[in-house]
């Protein structure tokens, strides 16, 4: 599969910057639970890499297929997706954007982890973004992101955590009629218990 950085987006240096570290961030990590960056290049101007592609599909439309699954099955594909992101925390890199969309299910079942886009090195990185501005998907962010603090791997431990309830009981454990408010709740309340769902 080839990712491509859309031609709009070309004057935007940070844009650029973005994607580039996506590809330096997953090409440098070699693990069956990731996928596996495999060139990255620029030829007149068009930024690209190549990686594996993965026949099967993501862990948000088997939710949006079958609503919650079973825990054992939401067990298992967290497990791989948990071994993946620890292989990369073993190497520096925060991916600090997991969510189901960026959990691949390939046909035999095995998990992939896409979308190294928002990846932190440990080591010199850029957050590439305004003070006050987070990075993420609202509904899957730690509360260290919606505070701008300083993060580390347990920012995808806890978005790891609120994809396994959605996975469990097919909805995630915070809505609000806008992202400031899904933010404040992240940050001031108790997540539901989700024996009691």
């Amino acid at each position: 599969a080839i990712k491509v950085l859309g031609e709009h987006l070309v004057e935007d240096t940070s844009y650029v910057q973005r994607f580039g570290r996506e590809a330096q961030s997953a090409a440098k990590l070699n693990h069956p639970n990731i996928v596996q960056i495999y060139s990255i290049n620029e030829d007149a101007g068009t930024h690209y890499f190549v990686m594996e592609y993965v026949s099967g599909t993501s862990l948000q439309k088997l939710i949006r297929t079958e609503g919650s699954l079973p825990a054992p099955q939401a067990a298992r594909l967290i497990l791989q997706t948990a071994a993946g992101l620890a292989a990369a925390h073993e190497q520096g890199v925060v991916h600090r954007d997991i969510k189901p969309a960026n959990i691949m299910i390939t046909d035999r079942g095995l998990v992939k982890i896409a979308d190294f886009g928002l990846a932190l090195m440990a080591e010199g990185a850029s957050r590439l973004t305004a003070t006050g501005m987070f990075m993420g998907t609202p509904g899957y962010l730690s509360p260290e992101q919606c505070l701008d603090r300083d993060i580390d791997h347990r920012t995808d431990i806890y978005s790891l955590g609120v994809t396994f309830f959605e996975a469990i009981t097919g909805s995630q454990p915070f809505k609000a009629t806008s992202p400031l408010a899904l933010l404040r709740q992240i940050i001031e309340v108790e997540p539901p218990d989700i024996r009691e769902l």
